[in-house]
């Protein structure tokens, strides 16, 4: 490509950048890239801070960092809508949802083009926001503009009637089953996907069109796939791009929130035009501080009067204490207590705990576990390496934990904290 700057340049971000020290990224991180001009398009490898110089810069991510789903659209605002959607789909997220970033693309009508749901539905990507801020912070301190940030599934066209689009690069491939859908998998040499074999069976597909730089490794895979592979020597198809969810919404829009409001040359105001809002913006301040102290009153009157009735109740039911100091935890000591002494065990006893904990193993891979600890009424797993790492292993077991009436916790180091559930 010439000296002169790219019109537009694609980033292939790395996974997980905010996976710790090591897999930190950064501009001295080397990324695969695709640059545009109106001419010609050329692809590489190099550090962020010495990618090729672009108009706009567009940030591709790993499918795995991207969660897209489709939802109903709610009869709400866009601002409200953008509140809600944390609450809407936070059984869906393997993260919290308060550290998420939620976009999505408002339904302007059906057009019968995607499959993961009829329209009206509403298409939305779900990304961690640490993950989004670190990449546009490297970004933009390297000198670039970012214009858009979106899935990799985006880089490909949508699938048309017996046509799927797909990219290779490095050993690992992505589909685009779908306008807002698509799936990974592992391209090992004349070894046919699983996932890749059984969209073909489901979609009707007759032809597989491939991208990525890896795309020839395709081709010998047509005759155990039963498609024509038409290898194309574009890294990816920018075009398609534009019907993707972008990512750069909300408080990540180009200008932030405020839309670039602050900072404007044409913003002028006289202390005139703002002296009436701000005297306002003081009255309510001083009523809700006013209007605070009341509740807080109120919630603490009602919290003595609980506090009484939960003593007068203790005292009627264990006549013999003499001294009240902690009634939650004085009772829950005479229930144990009342309980040994009829015989029946309590949820966090060890025989208890530990044969439901065996029970719940019994989920994970046979081998799996390193040791068992029992202190304080819970019993603290220590798995083999890597083996709690994988997501999809912890949210199987919470499940199972749910049924045993169990609470499990992972920790930061690997290991797992079991305790009996509360109320049980």
């Amino acid at each position: 490509m010439s000296n002169r700057s790219a019109q537009r340049l694609l980033i292939f971000l790395p996974p997980r950048l905010g996976a710790g020290p090591r897999g930190q990224f950064a501009s001295g991180t080397v990324v695969p890239y695709v640059a545009l001009s109106a001419r010609e398009s050329t692809r590489g490898e190099a550090p962020v801070a010495l990618l090729p110089k672009a108009g706009a810069v567009d940030l591709v991510f790993d499918s795995s960092d991207v969660f897209i789903t489709a939802i109903e659209s709610p009869k709400l605002s866009e601002g409200r809508l953008r509140m809600a959607l944390p609450n809407i789909l936070e059984d869906r997220l393997l993260a919290e949802a308060t550290d998420c970033h939620f976009a999505f693309n408002i339904p302007r009508g059906g057009t019968g083009t995607t499959t993961i749901a009829a329209q009206p539905k509403m298409p939305v990507a779900v990304i961690d926001r640490g993950i989004l801020t670190r990449a546009l912070d490297v970004v933009t301190d390297a000198g670039f503009k970012v214009r858009a940030a979106y899935s990799e599934i985006y880089t490909v066209p949508a699938p048309a009637a017996g046509v799927l689009s797909v990219r290779v690069d490095r050993g690992r491939g992505i589909a685009r089953s779908a306008t807002h859908d698509g799936f990974a998998f592992d391209l090992t040499d004349d070894v046919v996907p699983p996932a890749l074999a059984l969209a073909v069976r489901q979609l009707g597909i007759k032809r597989i069109q491939v991208f990525g730089r890896d795309g020839a490794r395709m081709a010998p895979l047509a005759q155990a796939l039963n498609v024509q592979i038409d290898v194309n020597a574009q890294e990816a198809d920018p075009a398609s791009t534009e019907t993707g969810v972008n990512l750069l919404q909300g408080s990540f829009a180009q200008g932030g929130m405020m839309g670039g409001f602050v900072g404007s040359s044409k913003l002028s105001l006289s202390s005139r035009a703002v002296r009436i809002p701000l005297m306002w913006i003081a009255a309510c301040a001083a009523v809700a501080v006013i209007c605070m102290n009341a509740y807080n009153l109120k919630l603490e009157s009602e919290e003595r009067a609980i506090r009484s009735r939960m003593e007068t109740s203790f005292r009627s039911t264990f006549p013999e204490v003499t001294t009240v100091a902690d009634t939650m935890v004085q009772t829950k000591q005479k229930l144990a207590e009342v309980r040994a002494r009829s015989g029946i065990a309590s949820a966090n006893d060890f025989s208890v705990l530990n044969a439901r904990t065996a029970q719940l193993l019994s989920a994970a891979p046979v081998g799996s576990v390193a040791s068992m600890e029992y202190r304080d009424g819970a019993l603290k797993i220590k798995f083999k390496p890597g083996v709690a790492d994988n997501p999809g292993l912890q949210n199987t077991l919470r499940s199972a934990a749910l049924q045993q009436g169990l609470a499990i916790r992972f920790e930061a180091d690997g290991s797992a904290r079991v305790t009996a559930a509360t109320g049980v």
